[in-house]
């Protein structure tokens, strides 16, 4: 792939991160284009729909996503942090592919790609006593998911604020101090 051609699909993959976490997953092709400073063509060149970027999103940050396992050893709420990222970006993902019995397989397919980057991150955070030693990594997937969910209804200015103040309560939960 040509430099421009690899640039212009890098933004367009940006782009459709941040549309996707800024508005959700019903947004106009136009605006990708917009976002990302490309024409209609390119993105057509790119991307047969929105799916299918939105696909590219999810491929591209789950490989962030392990790319900062692998950097760091990472403190359970860094883990949290990425992981409930990546559960958004996913959410979106999902809303946008029709309730169909072939959907099921792609569905079943991330998560399992999403299940096996988080596992060895799930288990140090296990070991040091910070995650609860039962937790699976669809509990943690469902964990991120909730605290990912509807961030618009939370009082803060924006979604990282939100996930911050999310984060943690969940990490400190809500029982009064002994």
């Amino acid at each position: 792939m040509r430099k421009d051609a690899e640039a212009n699909r890098e933004r367009l993959v940006l782009a459709g991160k941040q549309l996707m976490q800024d508005r959700g997953g019903n947004v106009p092709v136009e605006q990708f284009c917009e976002t990302a400073g490309v024409t209609r063509g390119t993105f057509y060149r790119n991307f047969a729909d929105r799916a299918a970027l939105y696909e590219a999103v999810l491929e591209f940050e789950l490989g962030a996503m392990v790319a900062a396992f692998d950097r760091v050893d990472t403190h359970p709420l860094t883990f949290l942090r990425l992981l409930t990222e990546m559960m958004m970006v996913y959410d979106r993902f999902l809303a946008t592919l029709p309730d169909a019995d072939d959907d099921e397989a792609v569905r079943a397919v991330n998560s399992a790609k999403i299940a096996a980057a988080i596992a060895a991150p799930l288990q140090h955070a296990q070991s040091i006593g910070s995650i609860d030693a039962g937790l699976t990594a669809q509990d943690a997937m469902l964990v991120a998911r909730m605290i990912a969910s509807n961030w618009r209804l939370d009082p803060a200015r924006s979604w990282e604020e939100a996930l911050e103040r999310r984060l943690a309560m969940m990490m400190n939960g809500i029982a009064p101090r002994a």
